[in-house]
């Protein structure tokens, strides 16, 4: 059962996702939709009926979407009250985080495997109105934290680095539509150097909108994170920028970009020179507009949609190299 409140945290210690909520979930949902004998069966296209089991690895990919599906739609607490979606939220990273920590590479948010999956999955987080106390704490079973744990945050695919700028821009910069992301471009986002009265320099991305737009007074910058550069927008953004096209990298209309249809991790680039559909970036932003995700400035959960297949052990080799001084 997911805990309605978590508890304190010990100065220094990083909260961690638990998967085992997740997997005792499934399993319950298992025991109850065997007992359902008027229940629609779970099928595979022409194939015989989909035997249920409890153990998530030894479902083949088609089976577990297909299951998840249901498992999203018909899950209920044990007092049988339905999850918030935000608890079901952190139901479907812990099952993704046990897929990772048992080699299953597939990634059931963002894999075109699961395309159904996500879709279904989305409109159960459309909606969705978190607490906000009186001091403005917005109250997320779900936080930043368990997207890098779980792999939806980094440098792992094509597909997730897109959706790291995403997140990092509306971190930062506040963006929350995609009429403000469609402001950003590689021609305004430079990285700059400044030096503090004790001679220490820090690195920072700062955006410069364009003349008379409404931002073109505002300062709006990503400072680098020197204790993980894994995490670090700075290098990230340097990361996709070495994965694009030098035809791109002056354009003043073109920021997030479709990944190349076929790349693997050495591929020179990942990125095409096509920018992302409106409709694309959109349904990315859809969860965003809830708050979903507790950040320290604000609040988003976002999806993709895009169906690159990808392997993540691969790109995260890729990334290292990219970055040698992480230890």
């Amino acid at each position: 059962e997911v805990p309605s409140q978590a508890p304190p945290l010990v100065p220094g210690q990083t909260k961690r996702l638990k998967s085992e909520y997740g997997l005792d979930a499934w399993k319950r949902w298992v025991q109850w939709r065997r007992a359902q004998t008027q229940l629609q069966k779970l099928t595979i296209g022409c194939a015989a009926t989909l035997l249920i089991i409890e153990d998530l690895l030894r479902c083949t990919t088609a089976e577990l979407s297909m299951c998840l599906c249901f498992f999203v739609s018909e899950i209920k607490r044990p007092n049988g009250e339905n999850y918030s979606p935000d608890s079901l939220f952190y139901l479907c990273l812990g099952i993704q985080q046990h897929l990772f920590d048992n080699g299953r590479v597939e990634n059931i948010f963002m894999d075109r495997f699961y395309c159904r999956f996500s879709t279904d999955f989305t409109k159960k987080l459309e909606g969705f109105k978190p607490i906000v106390t009186s001091s403005g704490y917005v109250h997320s079973r779900v936080e930043e934290e368990f997207l890098w744990e779980c792999k939806q945050l980094g440098a792992y695919s094509p597909i997730v680095l897109l959706n790291t700028l995403l997140f990092f821009c509306c971190k930062y910069f506040g963006f929350r539509t995609v009429e403000q992301h469609r402001q950003l471009s590689f021609a305004h986002v430079m990285r700059c150097t400044k030096t503090d009265p004790n001679n220490k320099k820090t690195t920072f991305l700062r955006f410069y909108p364009p003349v008379a737009t409404p931002l073109q007074d505002e300062v709006l910058e990503m400072t680098e994170n020197v204790e993980n550069p894994l995490r670090c927008p700075v290098r990230l953004y340097e990361f996709y920028l070495s994965k694009c096209s030098e035809s791109v990298k002056q354009r003043t209309n073109l920021f997030y970009l479709h990944p190349e249809r076929c790349c693997v991790p050495n591929s020179p680039l990942w990125f095409s020179s096509t920018p992302l559909d409106d409709a694309t970036m959109d349904a990315m932003l859809i969860p965003f507009h809830n708050y979903f995700i507790q950040t320290a400035q604000i609040l988003i959960f976002f999806k993709q949609k895009t169906t690159t297949r990808h392997k993540y052990g691969q790109y995260s080799f890729c990334l290292a190299a990219y970055f040698p001084t992480h230890h």
